[in-house]
Formats: C-alpha cells, structure tokens, sequence
C-alpha cells in the first residue's frame, strides 16, 4: 500500500501533561478513503489538527512525533517544516472541511466570495478567472444555481448547503489529500448520504487521499478503504473495512457495530460500554403494544402559517404545518420523522403552547390547548420537553440542586425542604446520576451527563407526557444507545407517553410503536413502526429508509 501521509509516533499532551494522543501510528493510503473512529475525547480530531499544523501553544507534540506527507520524489516532515512551507502546503495540496460549517464560515461575507478567497491567497488567478472558478467548483458539487450561493450569506444556506460550500473550499485548489472532520453531523440521512457520496465523487475526479473522522462506524461501511478504531488517545483497531465489519477482535470495536439498531438488528436493549460483549445478542427487540385505548393528546387540521415581508414591503407566507391530524394513546411513544425543515420542531413548539396555531386544534385529554401562558399549571406539568441541545437545557449559573428545587417549588410539589430532597435524590437514581453531582453546574458535566439531566428535570413533576426533540443526535453512539436504554426503562416504570422527533427513521423504528413522516409541513406517511419501515407506501419514506440501508 503506497501512503500520501505516514503517521509515526504521534503523541500530544496537554498542559497538565495529561496524554491526549498516545504514540499512534497511522496510514493514509493514496487514492483511498481512510476513516478514523471514535467517540468524543478519542483524539481523532486532534490528530488531524496535527497533520494541518493547527494544533494550540498550550498543547505538546513530542520531539520524536512524525508525520510524513509524500509528495512527488519528495517525503516531508509537516512537523519539522517552516510555518511558511505548511502554510504553503495547507489549502493548496492538504486541505481540511472542519465539522461545524456554520462556526467555520465567516457570517458577514457572501460565501462566493469566502471560496474566492483561497484562490486568491494560493493561485494567481485574475478576478476573472477567479470567478469562473467558483462558479465552475460550486457546480460540481451539485449547485443547480451557483450564482445564488456565490451570493449568498451562510446563514441563508441550509446545513447541507453550508456543508457543500466548505468541501468547495477546500478542494477548489485540487489538493492531493482532503481531510472531513464528522462533515455530516446533525445532518439527516438522506443529506448525509449525499455529501457521502459527494466526497466519493470528488476523491475519483481529483484522484486525492481522504481521511474521514466520524464518530458513527455504521456510517462509514459502505464507503471508506481502511478503518482505525481510536480510544482514550489510542488505536484499538485497524484494518481494512471488511476486516472491521465481519471480524472486529477489539471487544470495542465490537461495541460501536452493535450500538445502533438496523432492520435486522433489534435487540432487546441496546449494547453499550457498561455491558458485556454478546450481552443480549440473541434477544430481539419486544415490540408488543404496551399502549392502551385512552387518547392523551391529538391534533386536528392544525395549521401554522408563518408571515414574513420583503424587503419590497410585500407579504410572504410560509405554510410550516398543513393539516396535521393524529392521536397519541396512553403509554405510547409516538415518533415524529422528518429532513431538516419539514416542521418536526415547530410542531412540537405548537404542542407545547409556544406557537400559536394558524387554524386547527391541540387536544390534551379533553382540554383544548392554547398558547402556553393560557395553560394551568396542572397542564404545564404534565406535558414536558427535552430539548435537542442538553448544553442549553439546564441554567448555567445555577447547581443542580438548586435549579431541581426551584422547579418543584414553582410546581408546589412536595411538602418541605426535606420531601423535595427525597424527590430529587429519587428522579437523579433513576435516570442512573448519583445525588453526589448535586451541588455542582451544567458546564461540569459531560453531553450525555447534561442528557440525563435533561430527562431528570423533565420526570421531577411526575409528568404524563414527554416531547423529546431530537434527544440523541448530538451524542456519541454508545451514548446515544445509554440514553435509548434508559428511556425504555423509565417508559416502563413511570407508564410515560412520549413523542419522539428524529431524522432518524431507524432509530425510530427501534424506539416507536408508531411513526408519523412529515415532509414539507405535511404528514405523507403514518402506521405502526414495524409496517411503515417493511412496508412505506410514500416515495419519501422509502428514501429515508434506502439512506439508511445504503
């Protein structure tokens, strides 16, 4: 195998001299897709800031680190060169999309004008010619208008969109390595595959290596050459992909396969770190109804239509929600699928009274639902929601215990300093925290911390329903599969209702007694999980399932 990058002894640490990447070796083949797993903490990112020189002062890169960039007859070393050498080489022949595009591109400058930007500072290209270019690499990567992106803000760009607009960035100056940092996380499976399939493109039409981080192993099966499993700041495993899939030897490798359910893997509870190996393998998924006939929360012609004026002055009206209609029985999970702007989340803010509908009618039990400062107190209380983001779910400048008291207190549950404490402490060992954290503040907690949190500040009123908006898109995979687990269990001790949005029809399938699809504002699918996965009837269902499968 012939490499256009030798990793050798690569070993950071930070300034307590804690080991954050421990001596790995690693290769990236030329004309190939390499991949680099791990979950967050891994080491992979830091890895490839390495290779890019864009690792911080205040972290340490051993003096007998190498990495090797082969080029021509050439073998140089990117750690031992002059800044002005990298800088040369950075863009023009090794480049870089980073994970976040809307943190990565510059708000106040229309994005043509960013991708203009390294071939002004690497080419000497007229303006023209410039021009001409971006036009020409914004085409490649599927813009049927490129002459409104090259004008656009980002922030008029959907996530896909901005995505798209980085990967021109960086191969607009057709450099011989590319490297994706997780560039489709948060993005839903039919984008995701796309811009998979976008980067597959581009490496045969540049004939360029790719090293590709992600934190999803499944995502990159059908895709990438050769496989390396990080941990801890080290490589468990490498091989070929095959090797990988039909025989991982790392009991860890092992686990990251099997934490995400597929249509033909359902087991009964999902695999995670704290579970041993084959644990539950055998057992499938039991997807009996454990719902009952009483309808808790419906939906009737609801309507939401939003108005926005031009700068003309002239009205434009943007119809989010058309006639949605559906009910949600006692003790069912309900899942709510959809692509990015198909109004999964305006529907849930409708629900919970923070929209107010354009026609239509929100049922809870037999009370009609108004916007939220019309609702009692009793109806606050039982309708709950954890929101997507658990960074922004609890107040910063506040202890756990303090913010957990001041709910109850607002709630008037519990008689007493004492008896909130005993409900706290309850609500904290059932979503598996222990009530030493109490005293401590959101930013001490890790994601899936901060997660559980936010299913424990929803359960403290003892709740009927929980609205759960995308609760695991943002956390690792075996994570992700902790906090399914623990949602399963806390459905079956506290006979809890949920509506669970996702992009995630998989997820959902695993999660859901029944599905609804939404596409465009409008629901075009909906059934029990188990029969709109086998069996969709919409064109759009069926696209967000073959994203999935491929």
């Amino acid at each position: 195998m012939q490499n256009k990058i030798k990793i050798e002894n690569l070993t950071i640490t930070n300034s307590q001299s804690k080991i954050l990447v421990d001596a790995i070796n690693l290769d990236i083949a030329n004309n190939k897709i390499t991949a680099i797993i791990g979950e967050s903490g891994s080491g992979k990112t830091l890895t490839a800031h390495a290779i890019m020189g864009l690792i911080p002062k205040s972290l340490t890169i051993f003096q007998n680190s190498k990495i090797y960039y082969y080029t021509e007859n050439q073998k140089i070393d990117l750690l031992k060169i002059e800044k002005k050498q990298l800088k040369a080489l950075r863009s023009k022949k090794i480049s870089m999309i980073f994970q976040n595009p809307m943190s990565s591109l510059h708000p106040l400058i229309k994005c043509g004008e960013q991708i203009e930007e390294v071939l002004k500072t690497h080419t000497n290209l007229s303006k023209k010619h410039r021009k001409e270019a971006v036009f020409d690499i914004l085409r490649q990567v599927g813009f049927e208008n490129p002459k409104r992106i090259f004008c656009a803000y980002p922030h008029q760009l959907s996530g896909g969109e901005q995505q798209r607009v980085m990967i021109c960035m960086a191969m607009i100056t057709n450099p011989e390595v590319l490297i994706a940092d997780e560039p489709t996380t948060a993005l839903d499976a039919q984008i995701q595959m796309e811009i998979i399939e976008l980067i597959k493109q581009l490496k045969i039409t540049y004939r360029c290596s790719v090293l590709f981080i992600s934190h999803d192993l499944s995502l990159v099966h059908s895709f990438a050459d050769y496989i390396y499993v990080m941990r801890n700041g080290k490589i468990e495993e490498k091989g070929t992909t095959d090797q990988i899939f039909n025989e991982p030897k790392e009991q860890y490798t092992q686990l990251l396969i099997k934490s995400k359910p597929t249509l033909t893997y359902m087991p009964h509870r999902l695999l995670t770190l704290h579970q041993n190996i084959g644990h539950h393998f055998s057992k499938t998924k039991n997807n009996e109804n454990k719902t009952n006939d009483v309808i808790v929360l419906s939906t009737n012609q609801l309507n939401v239509v939003h108005q926005n004026n031009t700068i003309w002055g002239q009205k434009v009206y943007n119809h989010t929600l058309k006639n949605i209609s559906f009910d949600v029985r006692n003790k069912e999970c309900l899942g709510i699928i959809g692509e990015s702007g198909s109004g999964k989340t305006t529907l849930l803010k409708t629900i919970l009274g923070l929209i107010k509908p354009t026609s239509g009618e929100i049922k809870y039990k037999n009370e009609n639902l108004d916007l939220i400062k019309y609702r009692s107190l009793d109806t606050l209380r039982n309708i709950q929601w954890v929101q997507q983001n658990p960074y922004t779910s609890l107040p910063p400048n506040m202890t756990i215990a303090k913010h957990f008291d001041a709910i109850l207190k607002l709630h008037n549950i519990g008689n007493g300093a004492d008896e909130r404490d005993n409900i706290i402490k309850n609500t904290l060992a059932l979503c598996q925290m222990s009530e030493n954290i109490l005293d401590r503040y959101p930013h001490q907690f890790s994601g899936g911390q901060l997660q559980r949190l936010a299913i424990a500040q929803a359960l403290l009123v003892n709740p009927e329903i929980i609205l759960l908006d995308e609760p695991v898109s943002s956390l690792d995979v075996s994570i992700q599969a902790a906090i399914i687990n623990l949602l399963n269990d806390i459905r079956d001790f506290r006979s809890i209702t949920y509506l669970f949005i996702t992009h995630d029809i998989m997820l959902a399938n695993y999660f859901c007694d029944t599905i609804i699809v939404l596409y465009k504002g409008e629901i075009v699918e909906k059934g029990i999980s188990k029969e709109v996965i086998n069996n969709p009837k919409h064109k759009y269902t069926k696209i967000l399932i073959d994203a999935c499968i491929t």
